[in-house]
C-alpha cells in the first residue's frame, strides 16, 4: 500500500507512489471504474502509465475515515495557483497556496469534524497532455504540507465523472465514505468556476465557466467561491449559468402531446437533426413498437452498410427509419433513391431540438447510461451545422414533419439526472 512522507519533512513524495514509506495516513492512488456492475480498481503504476486507463483516479484508504460532513474543494485556482504565474502548471512543483489562509482553513474544517475532499477535472490525462504521475505527485505534496487526511477524486477525461456531473460525489458517498450517508445540508463545495462576469470585482477577469457552481447545485451542496470561503468576502449574488436551464426546458415541453407517428403501409422515415437530439429515443418509443426497422450508423459504422441494410429491409417489405443526422440533401438522396426504386413513400422527421438542448442531452445520455454511451465530440455538432441544408419536399418527401422535444423518462432517477446542470 503506497504511503506518503510525514508532512513535517516539507518535501514532496517519491514519484513512484506505489513504494512503501512512512505516512501521514494509509491511502492509495487507484485507477477506478465505478460505473461497472462490480467496481473495477487497481493501483496506479506511475512508471507504466500514459493516458487514461479508467474514468477516475482516486486517493482513498483506511487512513481517510468516512464522515457525514464533507468540505469539498476544487484544486487549481481554489486551493492552489501556479508559482510561475502561468495559466497551466509547468510541472508538479509549480504551485503555491491560493492564499496564505488556505492551510489553516482546511485544517480548521477537518478539526471541526469535516472530511476534506478534492474533486478535480483533469481531461489532459486522457488527451496525454499531462501524465497522471505529475498531478498525483503534486497532490501528495499539497496533502503532505497540509498535514491532514485528504481524499482525492480525479476525473481523467470527458467522461461521466467530470464535474459538474454529480456522479463522482455520489461515488464518494456510497463507495468511499465507510457507509456513512452525507449530510448535504451541512456539507459544502468551494470552487473558482462560478459564472462571474468580467470586473465582478475591480480588475477581475471573467470566470472561464460556471461548472463549480453547477457541481455544487447538482450535488445539493452550499457553494462558496475561494474569495468568500478563504477571505470572508461578500457573497456575490450576480452570476450567469451560461447554459440551458434543464428544469425550465421540461416546463416548456410539458404541454406538448405525442402524436401517432407510424403508418400501416410500408414507408421510409428519414430523420434529420443534431447528434443527441433525441432521434434514437424517439424511434424506440414510437416506431420500433410498430415493426419499423432502424438503420443507424453508430451501430453499423459506415454509410455503405447503412444503405445495404436499408435495401434489405425494403426488399423484405418492411418500413425503415434512417436514424442518422442526415444534414445535407446529398446524403438524404441516397436513401430517397432507394425509396423511389421500391416505390415506397418517404417522410422526413425534422427534429427541432436546439443546439443547446442537444449538447445537454449529449451529456445527459452519458451520465444516464453510466458511461456506456460516450458523449459525442463537439466537432460532430460543428460538422452538422456546416453541412446542414433544410429539408424540402422537392427532395421527394411526401411530408416533412417537425418534431418538437417531448421528454419521456423511464424512471424518476432519469428525470432527476436530466435536471442536472451540464456544460
Amino acid at each position: 500500500m503506497p504511503k506518503r512522507k510525514n508532512p513535517s519533512t516539507g518535501s514532496a513524495p517519491e514519484e513512484n507512489s506505489v513504494k512503501k514509506k512512512k505516512t501521514l495516513c494509509k491511502a492509495t492512488w487507484m485507477w477506478v471504474d465505478p460505473a461497472k456492475k462490480k467496481t473495477e480498481s487497481k493501483p496506479v503504476d506511475f512508471k507504466a502509465v500514459t493516458g487514461a486507463l479508467s474514468p477516475l483516479i482516486q486517493l482513498t484508504g483506511s487512513g481517510i475515515p468516512g464522515r457525514k460532513n464533507i468540505a469539498a474543494f476544487d484544486i487549481d485556482g481554489t486551493v492552489i495557483k501556479t508559482r510561475s504565474g502561468a495559466k497551466f502548471a509547468k510541472g508538479p512543483k509549480d504551485w503555491q497556496w491560493w492564499e496564505d489562509k488556505v492551510p489553516s482553513k482546511l485544517r480548521d474544517a477537518y478539526n471541526s469534524g469535516y472530511k476534506i475532499v478534492f474533486f478535480t477535472n483533469q481531461a489532459g490525462i486522457e488527451k496525454k497532455h499531462v501524465a497522471p504521475k505529475e498531478i498525483c505527485t503534486k497532490c501528495d505534496d499539497i496533502i503532505g504540507k497540509l498535514g491532514i487526511p485528504v481524499q482525492v477524486f480525479m476525473c481523467t477525461g470527458q467522461n461521466e465523472f467530470r464535474k459538474p456531473c454529480a456522479m463522482v460525489f455520489d461515488h464518494m458517498e456510497t463507495q468511499c465514505n465507510d457507509g456513512i450517508p452525507v449530510n448535504r445540508k451541512k456539507s459544502y463545495y468551494v470552487g473558482d468556476a462560478a459564472g462571474r462576469a468580467k470586473n465582478w470585482a475591480p480588475g477581475k477577469a471573467r470566470d472561464f465557466s460556471c461548472s463549480d457552481r453547477m457541481f455544487a447545485a447538482n450535488c445539493g451542496l452550499k457553494f462558496y467561491t475561494p474569495e468568500e470561503y478563504f477571505q470572508g468576502g461578500e457573497r456575490l449574488r450576480k452570476f450567469q449559468w451560461r447554459t440551458l436551464n434543464p428544469t425550465k426546458e421540461l416546463k416548456n415541453a410539458a404541454s406538448r402531446v405525442p402524436e401517432t407517428y407510424h403508418t400501416k403501409k410500408q414507408e421510409m422515415i428519414v430523420m434529420v437533426g443534431y447528434p443527441a437530439s433525441g432521434k434514437s429515443t424517439f424511434s424506440r418509443n414510437y416506431l420500433v413498437p410498430h415493426d419499423y426497422e432502424i438503420v443507424n450508423m453508430d451501430t453499423l459504422g459506415t454509410q455503405s452498410k447503412c444503405k445495404k441494410l436499408t435495401n434489405q429491409v425494403l426488399e423484405a417489405g418492411k418500413s425503415v427509419v434512417i436514424d442518422n443526422t442526415n444534414p445535407h440533401k446529398y446524403i438524404r438522396k441516397d436513401y430517397m433513391d432507394l425509396a423511389k426504386a421500391y416505390g415506397v413513400p418517404a417522410r422526413c422527421f425534422w427534429f427541432q431540438t436546439s443546439l443547446e438542448l442537444a449538447h445537454h442531452m449529449n451529456l445527459y445520455r452519458q451520465t444516464q447510461t453510466r458511461g456506456k454511451t460516450r458523449r459525442v465530440p463537439d466537432v460532430a455538432f460543428n460538422v452538422f451545422k456546416m453541412n446542414f441544408s433544410e429539408p424540402e419536399l422537392a427532395e421527394g418527401f411526401s411530408e416533412i414533419k417537425k418534431i418538437e422535444f417531448i421528454p419521456k423518462f423511464a424512471s424518476k432517477n432519469d428525470e432527476s439526472v436530466f435536471k442536472q446542470w451540464t456544460c
